[in-house]
């Protein structure tokens, strides 16, 4: 696995953690942030990107900091 895929899978993870603890769906994620339901499970699963400022709205939304999602180390699926 690359480095980027690996940190988009991870960051996927950080994500669909953040948002289950905080009793979000995917849907409202999505318009907190300003995108489809499908755009955010495909971020979760790693398949696709978001900008820095669409990753910034994310951070918000789930009430943590861009630091948090991409801190370095493993994170279990």
């Amino acid at each position: 696995m690359s480095d980027t895929s690996d940190l988009q899978q991870r960051l996927g993870v950080r994500i669909r953690r953040r948002r289950a603890a905080l009793g979000l769906t995917q849907c409202v994620l999505g318009s907190r942030v300003g995108v489809s339901r499908a755009t955010i499970a495909n971020v979760e699963a790693g398949r696709q990107n978001l900008t820095l400022r669409r990753l910034e709205g994310l951070a918000r939304a789930l009430e943590t900091g861009l630091d948090e999602l991409f801190r370095p180390g493993p994170d279990a699926r």
